[in-house]
């Protein structure tokens, strides 16, 4: 266990000690704050041409996108390399032309490229999870990924954390819809795969991006039968349970399709891929990027059980410091809200909630976490009241 833990921990100290310039890839351009604009106009994101999904090396020297045919929707995937600063020109990645593939994705220990590929030429809908490795430099033996990583169903997309187990959205359940699944490595094998019923639904769930340390999940998600796609966010608690996902706040979310997330290794900045429809014939497809200030939004990290208490007696509840966490915010304000309850006080130096119950019934407390951006998130604390 200790020969697998350490270059887990090195990789992670690795990523943490990047400056933000090596992390984030402006192509020249200036970034943007929370307003989504398109990424690298003119040179990834060429008006009149289908773009769809991106992806960065760790060291943030390669990138990779995806391209749709206009005609057949068959893919192209395009990569480009960065020497000194300087960005070569995106070209068809060598290892795989002449194959449809989609939606690359490169693994956050920088080893593997995973990607979408046609299972027959019969239909461009229809795709398996592959991997390329990467020896001495050179991206080479393309394989698939076989059971139960894919089947006989459609398998859209795929990434992976640092331990590498495995995020894929597919259509194999009973009722056809794209849901989430899981496979951690047995050894070097994938041998079971398993539904994330937490954030799975009655609408398609598929276009994912976990973080490397597996503390977030953004994925795409039909609202409704008639609506577009949206970004979605969930974030693992401390029992390893996922949050109930929220949408992606406007401007991020609009009446278009937002699909294909990818967020940069410092966790600074969010990239999607926008669709334009008109009579249902897709017209535009650009790589946006923004500022992730309002995308990562405090959650409950480890809930508090609900209390039952005796009317009467004093009683204190610790509250713990990681009640709430933050993605980019590692200190959070703490707010206490007690509506038509006089007994309950928040001591919010010490953490503590003090109560000197003086009637019996059903209580709730509300506790509410600010960033340093402003985003807040309130959590409800239950208690009861018995004699």
């Amino acid at each position: 266990m200790r020969k697998k833990i350490f270059p887990l921990l090195l990789t992670l100290l690795l990523i943490c000690c990047q400056s933000a310039t090596e992390s984030v890839n402006t192509y020249g351009y200036t970034v943007p704050d929370t307003t989504p604009v398109i990424f690298a106009p003119d040179v990834i994101s060429i008006k009149g041409r289908l773009e769809h999904g991106i992806s960065f090396t760790p060291d943030t020297k390669e990138v990779a996108f995806g391209i749709l045919d206009t005609n057949d929707f068959s893919g192209i995937i395009y990569h480009a390399k960065k020497h000194s600063n300087t960005w070569s020109k995106p070209t068809v990645f060598e290892p795989l032309q002449g194959e449809s593939v989609f939606l690359p994705y490169f693994t956050p220990d920088g080893t593997s490229l995973l990607y979408a590929k046609n299972k027959t030429t019969a239909t461009n809908y229809i795709t398996d999870i592959w991997t390329l490795d990467k020896d001495q430099n050179i991206w080479a033996n393309p394989k698939k990924l076989k059971m139960p990583i894919s089947s006989l169903a459609r398998e859209a997309s795929a990434c992976m954390t640092l331990d590498r187990t495995l995020y894929v959205s597919s259509n194999r359940g009973e009722n056809g819809l794209a849901d989430i699944y899981t496979s951690s490595p047995n050894d070097t094998a994938y041998t079971n795969i398993e539904r994330i019923d937490a954030i799975s639904s009655e609408r398609d769930e598929e276009s994912i991006f976990i973080a490397p340390d597996e503390r977030y999940l953004i994925f795409s998600r039909f609202t409704t039968t008639t609506n577009s796609p949206d970004l979605f966010i969930s974030y693992q608690d401390s029992d390893k349970n996922w949050t109930s996902p929220s949408p992606l706040d406007i401007p991020i979310t609009t009446l278009l399709w937002e699909r294909r997330p990818f967020v940069s290794i410092d966790n600074k900045f969010l990239f999607y891929t926008k669709m334009t429809f008109k009579e249902s014939a897709m017209i535009e497809s650009d790589i946006y990027w923004v500022n992730t200030q309002q995308v990562f939004k405090p959650f409950v990290y480890r809930p508090i059980p609900e209390k039952t208490i005796k009317v009467g007696a004093e009683t204190t509840i610790a509250i713990p410091a990681d009640y709430f966490k933050d993605i980019d915010n590692e200190k959070l304000d703490l707010l206490f809200e007690s509506k038509n309850v006089d007994w309950a006080t928040f001591d919010k130096e010490k953490r503590i909630l003090v109560m000197h119950p003086t009637e019996i019934g059903a209580f709730e407390f509300t506790f509410t976490a600010i960033d340093a951006y402003s985003n807040k998130t309130s959590d409800t604390l239950k208690i009861t009241v018995e004699e």
